[in-house]
């Protein structure tokens, strides 16, 4: 690096001088918030499901397969943990993984004219392979961002900045996802997907290229015995406030998995409201209200803690489910609208509280190994759920149970089972987290039922004043 106020006449490398830190950050919102949250939005979602459904021909099994087995790939991040702890360098880890993560959506752009439409299975097969592979260069990369980022995001502004980043990211996602749907609703050819995966490694790329211009902040000195590959996993276990997280990561990632990906089949392939409708009840619309939400929820976590976010933005998730239980064909969008709203609201508080306990209970000593353990819990969730709800719905598929002029398909059963898991999430799994001092979930309630009214006296005395 060349010589600066972040470098000393040793070569040693120093803490990031404030200039340096401000750059970062702004380097770090812009890289996510628009360029990879524009990637994300074009390989996931509609787009995914569209080309691996309909157009490949997957199966409800294969779905759900290929839905879950990436985060199997989690197990990358033990690999790139130990680098991490045993090298004490980040950049160079987080640089050529990610980009080959984003290489991979060029070789899937590529996938239906190098194998043919004689081979459907194959095709298949193919998609799940290189989705992996990517997941794999994902994750690997994954304890030397997080680190990283967690050393340069200061912890007094956390929660805000968590928060104001995620507004640009989501604002971008819902510019992008409505775009992209509309094309694909106009056309679903090869052709199309193509180029819609084509620029979308390209905006993933530049993502991740942004970051040759920012500096690693030195990592502590590794103090003891030199780290075994077997240390990024006893490490973090013998934390017991670390061991609760790990449970609730799990059981969070199960609860969400077991309908996550079968919501888009749900509004397909049950209420046949096409690609447009679909992002715009699943992804759009709540992505709006998780941007409007997400700077405000920062700054009650600074107030309350994570706790009582992520305990009742989880039961008002229980709205999600109940209403697309609701919705028929001919009635669905007051239905989808509402879960929208109150989902993208309240989920941006457990996004919000997730992310706090995350960098709170993550020594910076070994974060990437506490991290990879973390990630390795809630990967096992998201990798069960959808395949096990696939296999059930597979299973249910010549199911038609007609109820109270209701006709309930196997989609229906996943529902009701996401439902009950959640209740169980909440009464049995989030109370046993771990927090410092922490505040009950009514006081947050009660203030936020009385702040608007707390704010009008003031509004109307200064009114009258001026």
């Amino acid at each position: 690096m060349p010589a600066g106020p972040a470098a000393d006449t040793s070569g040693k490398a120093q803490r990031l001088t404030p200039a340096e830190t401000r750059r970062a950050l702004w380097t770090a919102a812009i890289a996510w918030g628009i360029f990879g949250s524009a990637w994300a939005s074009m390989i996931s979602g509609a787009p995914f499901v569209t080309f691996a459904r309909n157009r490949l021909g997957a199966s409800t099994f294969m779905f759900g397969l290929l839905s879950s087995l990436p985060f199997l790939a989690v197990l990358a991040q033990f690999p790139g943990s130990y680098w991490v702890e045993r090298r004490r360098k980040r950049r160079s880890l987080f640089l050529i993984t990610g980009t080959l993560n984003r290489l991979i959506w060029f070789a899937v752009a590529a996938l239906p004219w190098v194998i043919t439409g004689r081979h459907p299975s194959a095709r298949v097969i193919a998609l799940l392979g290189l989705v992996f592979l990517g997941s794999a260069f994902g994750h690997a990369g994954t304890p030397a961002w997080f680190s990283w980022f967690a050393d340069l995001v200061p912890e007094r502004i956390r929660a805000r900045y968590l928060g104001r980043r995620a507004a640009l990211a989501t604002t971008t996602a819902v510019i992008v996802s409505a775009l992209i749907t509309w094309v694909i609703d106009r056309s679903s050819s090869f052709t199309t997907f193509t180029i819609i995966f084509c620029i979308a490694a390209s905006l993933g790329l530049v993502d991740i290229e942004l970051f040759w211009s920012v500096r690693e902040p030195p990592m502590p000195k590794l103090e003891g015995a030199r780290w075994r590959l077997r240390d990024v996993i006893f490490e973090p276990l013998r934390s017991q406030p670390f061991r609760g997280y790990l449970l609730y990561a799990f059981s969070e990632a199960f609860m969400f998995g077991i309908a996550g990906p079968f919501f888009w089949l749900m509004s397909l392939e049950f209420l046949k409201i096409g690609n447009f409708w679909s992002n715009l009840y699943i992804a759009m619309v709540p992505m709006i209200f998780t941007a409007l939400a997400l700077p405000g929820w920062g700054s009650i976590c600074d107030r309350f803690g994570s706790k009582p976010l992520v305990t009742l933005g989880t039961a008002m998730s229980i709205i999600w489910p109940v209403c697309w239980l609701a919705a028929t064909p001919g009635s669905y969008h007051p239905y989808l609208a509402v879960s929208a709203v109150v989902g993208g609201l309240f989920g941006a508080a457990i996004q919000v509280g997730d992310m706090n306990m995350l960098f709170a209970l993550t020594p910076r000593e070994s974060r990437s190994a506490y991290l990879a353990v973390l990630a390795l819990a809630s990967s096992l969730g998201w990798a069960t759920a959808p395949s096990l709800s696939g296999a059930l719905a597979q299973a249910l598929k010549p199911m038609h149970l007609h109820l109270a002029g209701r006709t309930l398909a196997n989609l229906h059963v996943l529902m009701l089972i996401s439902v009950a898991a959640r209740l169980a999430h909440v009464f049995l799994i989030i109370p046993h987290l771990p927090e410092r001092k922490p505040r009950r979930t009514r006081e947050l309630v009660r203030h936020l039922l009385l702040s608007p009214f707390r704010r009008a006296p003031r509004s109307f005395w200064f009114a009258r004043r001026g």
